[in-house]
């Protein structure tokens, strides 16, 4: 896990600055809480100013967080916990799309094996491209074939469970 986090970092060093400290971003809702075995957060900070949606000039940010579990059952219980209070507080169900999850940023979930990967980004600076891109390398450094992707892809949705959703009707999650 740590490799794998280490080779994400590495190849967004040309571009991005990685900030372990006051790293900020939305709240995740109950997966904070949890107690996975190992975790680490981090802020990746553009090394060039940009114009955002609101025509500022800023650094663009993403915020990773990554929660490594000691088995399926401990990622099942989390998972269960989290999804009724979901980033920012709201609710979701496993496997069902939402049009809407109101105060949620653009986000994407992976969901491999023992591991929850959250990527955020502020909303001000969304495109459609550059999320596209984002899910990219989530998937190159976190995911594999048989992970599960969430994706909240625009502000305040839509939510998809675009890779490997769950059963909508399996009790694991719910």
């Amino acid at each position: 896990m740590v490799q794998r986090i280490t080779a994400f970092q590495s190849d967004l060093a040309e571009t991005y600055k990685v900030k372990t400290l006051n790293v900020g971003g939305e709240s995740l809702g109950a997966l904070e809480s949890e107690t996975p075995e190992y975790r680490t957060d981090f802020k990746l900070e553009g090394k060039e100013k940009n114009l955002d949606n609101l025509e500022r000039n800023v650094r663009f940010d993403v915020f990773v967080h990554v929660f490594h579990f000691a088995d399926t059952d401990e990622l099942n219980w989390a998972m269960k916990r989290w999804l009724a209070d979901f980033i920012d507080g709201s609710s979701i169900r496993p496997g069902r799309d939402a049009r809407t999850v109101a105060h949620v940023d653009p986000s994407i979930v992976v969901i491999d094996g023992t591991t929850i990967s959250v990527m955020t980004q502020p909303c001000a600076q969304f495109t459609v491209e550059g999320f596209r891109d984002w899910r990219s390398k989530m998937l190159t450094y976190f995911g594999s074939p048989t992970a599960v992707i969430i994706e909240v892809a625009g502000c305040e949705g839509p939510l998809r469970w675009t890779k490997n959703p769950p059963d909508p009707k399996d009790r694991t999650w719910k």
